[in-house]
């Protein structure tokens, strides 16, 4: 059903195809921790039953409706200090594709996505660094395409949002070939302020006033910037000042 792709540079021309499992991540690390691998390697299952989500969540997915995969990639290139990139590139990758679909599309700080206001699309990067540089990096990816119902009133997916079925098999070789296209511009170093510019203007909250709760506080603003290290800064509407806020620090009200 997932066949490997031939006409991208890097990604997806090796497809690891698990009808069920754990967590694609997991098997991808166990995959790197053997040494049994190519750049680009994809793993990616129809049912998987504990995936897992950013902050320690659970991400949930019907089996056989949704794309849930993970990719290996060795960024070598890319310093640590620069690794929030990564983030960044396949934040818009995936918003360029789901974009085909549906016009409302948001990158939801740091990487999730969203249609028409809702989440679509969940993404857990988990890096291995060597020294300076980064040895590894597994991209979970969970998309979901084909689902109608949820239990979180939040979620939907492209399905849903456009009122029509798709043939995951092509679906995700559109995303791969997305995802190769921003990883190839990531290795090109002249092209890093213009990706960090791009996120930055397909951001939520971007030039858009939200609530949000950050140290228990209820608070309006809106994101003024995103840091080297991928740290956000909010510009304070409801008092004077602005706030940095890191992975954890801050929850989305609206």
């Amino acid at each position: 059903m997932y066949n490997s792709i031939q006409d991208t540079l890097i990604i997806g021309k090796k497809v690891i195809y698990l009808p069920t499992c754990h967590s694609t991540n997991d098997i991808a690390a166990e995959i790197v921790h053997a040494g049994l691998f190519d750049e680009g390697t994809i793993v990616i299952t129809d049912n998987q039953v504990k995936g897992r989500g950013q902050r320690g969540t659970e991400w949930v997915a019907n089996p056989g409706q949704n794309l849930t995969f993970s990719v290996i990639l060795t960024p070598v290139f890319l310093p640590v200090a620069d690794q929030f990139l990564l983030s960044q590139i396949v934040a818009l990758a995936i918003r360029a594709y789901v974009n085909k679909y549906v016009p409302d599309v948001k990158v939801k700080w740091p990487n999730d996505i969203h249609a028409n206001g809702k989440k679509v699309c969940g993404v857990l990067i988990e890096n291995a660094i060597q020294g300076s540089k980064i040895s590894t990096s597994i991209i979970g990816i969970g998309i979901n395409v084909n689902q109608q119902s949820f239990t979180n009133a939040q979620a939907t997916s492209i399905g849903k949002e456009t009122g029509e079925q798709y043939t995951l098999g092509e679906e995700f070789h559109k995303v791969l070939r997305c995802l190769d296209m921003f990883y190839a511009d990531l290795k090109l170093k002249i092209s890093h302020d213009r990706i960090r510019t791009d996120y930055l203007s397909n951001l939520y909250g971007y030039n858009q006033s939200i609530t949000f709760r950050h140290q228990n506080r209820i608070l309006t603003g809106t994101v003024d910037k995103v840091t080297q290290q991928g740290k956000l800064i909010m510009q304070l509407l409801s008092e004077t000042g602005t706030i940095e806020v890191g992975l954890k620090e801050i929850e989305w009200l609206n």
